[in-house]
């Protein structure tokens, strides 16, 4: 069994579960993270065994979002503001406020599940929501950090692959032709995640995954 594995199966799945079910406001991740690992001191672990803390609570978390999703049930993942609420009935807007922990619940014109006036914020921020999601379903990301880079993480930098040659492959990825900026990375990446939705298939799978850390990667060094 791999270090992942072995440590996912560790997580007090039943515990984090039932203290969300029980909330009716949104909690913190430092919360989830005393009920997934109960033995866990958060200031006296090193940053890398932290992050990897951090990697295997929201692996669970998407999980469950999916789980909960089957139920009708909406679970918003957040470091700050993690909440499960009941989808909007049919006919209602389902755009959910991260800030309130509510959804929109204004009349919707049939067939669509958002009002008029929320319609175009969606596009972006639910391809944010896609990027993170699969970034923590992603196993191979658990490994990506050392000592150091764990370290940059958490002071809100993002130096897992700064090297110049996986600058250009993260280029080459996303199709982009000469200098990048955030607004043609942006551009590029929602063209492509459409394109290869990973709900399409397999092969989508890992090829959103490819794109999803080019993305992450060119949006960090652009940022810093």
């Amino acid at each position: 069994m791999d270090d992942f594995a072995s440590q996912f199966k560790l997580i007090d799945k039943k515990s984090v579960k039932s203290f969300l079910e029980l909330q009716d406001t949104p909690c913190y991740e430092s919360v989830l993270l005393k009920k997934a690992f109960p033995e866990i001191r958060i200031s006296n672990i090193s940053p890398l065994i932290l992050y990897q803390k951090h990697f295997l609570l929201f692996h669970l978390l998407y999980l469950l979002q999916n789980e909960y999703y089957k139920k009708g049930r909406y679970l918003f993942v957040h470091f700050m503001r993690t909440f499960l609420s009941e989808y909007p009935k049919p006919g209602l807007c389902r755009f959910y406020n991260e800030h309130s922990g509510r959804f929109c619940q204004a009349a919707c014109i049939s067939g669509f599940d958002y009002c008029d006036f929320h319609k175009k914020q969606t596009k972006e921020h639910t391809l944010e929501e896609l990027s993170d999601k699969y970034f923590y379903l992603d196993k191979k990301n658990f490994y990506n950090l050392n000592e150091d880079t764990a370290e940059d993480f958490f002071n809100g930098t993002w130096e897992i692959m700064n090297h110049y040659k996986d600058y250009e492959k993260s280029i080459k990825i996303l199709e982009i032709t000469g200098t990048p900026d955030l607004a043609s990375v942006k551009k590029k990446f929602r063209h492509l995640a459409k394109k290869y939705h990973p709900d399409t298939g397999s092969l989508s799978h890992e090829k959103f995954n490819e794109i999803n850390g080019a993305y992450r990667l060119l949006t960090r060094l652009l940022i810093n």
